[in-house]
């Protein structure tokens, strides 16, 4: 299946936010950013839409059952994880090394879990619905995505509700999250499907399902956070303008930016390794003896060129490479061009 480039530029923008997010924003004091928008949040979100939107596909493009997409999947991003699982045990010692790119979650089940535990945990749970409906042969189905999408946004809302009245602390957004990675590849169907007739019908339960997610997810965030009423609405927001921009990006305005895609292809690495070189560079500024704000200009300038830099090695010595050898393994040739995909 090809690189779409613009969803690799919607990655890239994903990853400008996070190194706004983490190297720059707290050199600033603007509020908007601190408090009506979470550019962390909104860069997760992104990247989640994004793998909801090629995911499904591509499993469903492989002909041999999803056991070449496993191995494919395996042989790019396990290494770049376990390099960046030791950089971070040695360097953050009191973050979970387990889960890199979050430097420091909290100790309690977070309301929002992508703000507290990162990508890593809902990409894994919608690998691991998508393997299942590939092995069940319904991963194909549109009127089953949706339905996973709708059930998943049902206990979304029973959560917020449980939280509210018996006063736990539950992960709610977690199935949101992956309620929106199955809308996301509703959106692949409605965009890329070769049939007129799958594509309207893609364009139908797509444009169903959204409007679901407008009467229902201000009711998630008003139950989910009553006992914080500054939070919410920040939240709230940002969940909409993700969904939005991730429409137009798939619609009316596609991204191509070469910047974009280029740091696009970097961001999984650049995620993962971004926490651990933010602390190599804080030990290099003390290494040389700067202080006060020259010291913190100077730790966002390294910590901005290790995390490139680091994230190009990788790509170029171990993503490239190990991408070529699984398709040779699993003979990508042998996969059906998207023009064959249907949906049924």
């Amino acid at each position: 299946m090809e690189r779409l480039a613009h969803i690799d530029a919607l990655r890239g923008s994903a990853a400008l936010l996070l190194i706004f997010q983490t190297l720059l924003l707290p050199l600033s004091d603007g509020w908007a950013l601190q408090h009506a928008l979470d550019p962390g949040l909104l860069a997760m979100l992104w990247f989640l839409l994004c793998c909801g939107f090629i995911v499904p596909a591509s499993l469903h493009a492989s002909v041999d059952g999803g056991r070449g997409f496993v191995v494919r999947r395996l042989l790019r991003l396990l290494p770049v994880y376990l390099l960046a699982v030791l950089l971070t045990a040695i360097l953050l010692p009191t973050a979970p090394a387990w889960l890199p790119g979050v430097a420091a979650p909290g100790s309690a089940m977070a309301f929002e879990v992508i703000g507290a535990y990162g990508a890593l945990p809902p990409i894994l749970l919608f690998y691991g619905f998508c393997l299942l409906l590939q092995v069940l042969g319904l991963l194909h189905s549109v009127s089953l995505r949706t339905s996973c999408a709708l059930v998943l946004l049902a206990v979304a809302l029973l959560l917020a509700l449980a939280r509210q009245l018996l006063g736990t602390e539950l992960p709610v957004t977690l199935p949101l999250a992956l309620s929106l990675m199955f809308f996301a590849s509703l959106r692949y169907e409605a965009k890329h499907e070769s049939s007129s007739y799958a594509r309207r019908r893609a364009r139908e339960y797509a444009r169903y399902t959204l409007r679901i997610y407008l009467l229902v997810l201000p009711i998630i965030f008003l139950a989910g956070w009553s006992a914080d009423a500054t939070a919410w609405p920040r939240d709230l927001l940002t969940y909409a303008l993700a969904i939005v921009t991730f429409l137009l990006v798939t619609s009316r305005l596609p991204l191509r930016a070469p910047p974009l895609v280029w740091l696009g292809s970097l961001s999984y690495s650049l995620y993962l390794l971004l926490p651990a070189m933010q602390r190599l560079s804080e030990l290099l500024t003390q290494a040389l003896g700067l202080t006060g704000p020259t010291a913190s200009l100077a730790g966002a300038v390294f910590s901005l060129l290790l995390a490139l830099g680091s994230a190009q090695l990788c790509r170029q010595l171990l993503d490239l490479p190990l991408a070529h050898a699984g398709r040779r393994l699993t003979r990508q040739h042998d996969l059906m061009p998207l023009a064959r995909l249907h949906s049924r």
